[in-house]
């Protein structure tokens, strides 16, 4: 793989664009919820809302992470892991056989996969394993 001109290789700068564009898509999630919410029966907001928060918080995580991926931090390692986990996890349980949102589950499953086989590849651990 060939390498910017500070050091990075371009499968770590992959990886940070996927969680940065992982993130603008739970930013909207959490607009979504947050409209959603505001719309319901009084005694229904205060869930909604949470879960508004809920998905601002992991489009902040995801932010900090993409960042911290860009600028060579060993912990967006274990961020982006986690998160391409549990994202795979929401996206085979998004498809259900043709009634779910098909193409969604597809491109959660697609970033996931994506995410995963990049930030495992030696070029992104080598990159991240400098800082220590």
């Amino acid at each position: 793989m060939s390498e910017l001109s500070e050091g990075r290789p371009r499968t770590a700068t992959w990886v940070g664009a996927i969680l940065l564009v992982e993130a603008l898509g739970m930013l909207a999630v959490a607009i979504w919820l947050a409209i959603a919410a505001l719309g319901d029966p009084l005694d229904h907001i205060a869930g909604g809302l949470f879960l508004a928060v809920l998905a601002a918080g992991s489009a902040a995580f995801l932010m900090a992470a993409g960042r911290a991926m860009l600028d060579g931090r060993a912990w967006s390692r274990s961020a982006t892991i986690v998160w391409q986990v549990l994202q795979l996890g929401v996206a085979l349980g998004t498809y259900d056989g043709g009634e779910g949102p098909v193409p969604l589950a597809l491109v959660l499953a697609g970033l996931s996969i994506a995410g995963l086989a990049l930030v495992l590849r030696a070029s992104v651990t080598g990159w991240l394993r400098r800082e220590a």
